[in-house]
């Protein structure tokens, strides 16, 4: 009779990533069916023991999964894996865990391709209505902020992807639409993981803001530079924080 395999394995605490090797860990037993959708985790004192880590990274790697949709942290209750009608987006997330440094940057040197030559797009094909609703969403983002300093995290999160997503919409080509969805679900978890980069969200919110301007003011070479300026700092913070 074979051994059997534990929950989870330990993990050697060191000052490399080690929140993201805990999410490595919670997600492969998600897709080893050792946790399955409903399940409650261990409590944190218990929880970090068990992966040999401070509760301090434990608690940094359950905020990104719950961001992510990967679990659900009801306070007082505990952390639970996500019982989510949308199985596929889960799974989604799950199977692209493994993107590694030299991936996030070749997914920049598209999205510099991409999202550059979008608000090129944008700026000709883009009606007045679509630069408004994206000023809005920047405006009401750093209100709800103001209001709501616990969430930033979920905030963020949304708001950056609506940002992108509404440039898009605007660039109107419906197969850049589709490709640059992809490219946005290959980066979801490190996007999410520039929130908690000391500086990133407020930095990423003015950087929105320059570009949100330029489109208004149908300046494309302004907003093709104000992108590409916005998508580099972003890609040096994230290989920054990844090599701390």
């Amino acid at each position: 009779m074979g051994v059997e395999r534990p929950l989870f394995n330990r993990i050697n605490e060191k000052p490399v990533s080690v929140h993201e090797r805990v999410m490595r860990e919670i997600k492969s037993a998600i897709t080893q069916g050792l946790l399955k959708p409903g399940d409650k985790l261990p409590p944190e004192r218990e929880l970090a023991k068990m992966l040999g880590v401070s509760r301090t990274s434990l608690r940094e790697a359950l905020k990104i999964l719950e961001l992510s949709g990967v679990v659900t942290i009801k306070h007082g209750q505990g952390v639970f894996i996500s019982d989510s009608n949308s199985t596929e987006h889960l799974q989604k997330l799950i199977n692209h865990i493994f993107v590694d440094n030299q991936k996030i940057i070749e997914l920049f040197e598209i999205r510099k391709v991409l999202e550059t030559q979008a608000v090129v797009w944008a700026c000709e094909k883009g009606k007045d209505e679509h630069f408004d609703e994206i000023i809005n969403l920047l405006e009401n983002t750093k209100k709800l902020l103001e209001e709501n300093k616990s969430d930033y995290l979920r905030i963020l999160a949304q708001q950056d992807d609506k940002f992108h997503q509404m440039i898009i919409s605007a660039a109107g080509n419906n197969v850049l639409k589709l490709i640059m969805q992809t490219m946005l679900d290959l980066l979801a978890e490190n996007r999410e993981k520039t929130a908690l980069i000391p500086d990133r969200p407020r930095k990423s919110l003015e950087e929105h803001m320059f570009i949100a301007k330029a489109l208004k003011k149908r300046d494309s070479v302004a907003a093709k530079n104000a992108m590409l300026r916005h998508l580099e700092n972003v890609e040096r913070d994230i290989l920054q924080d990844e090599n701390i």
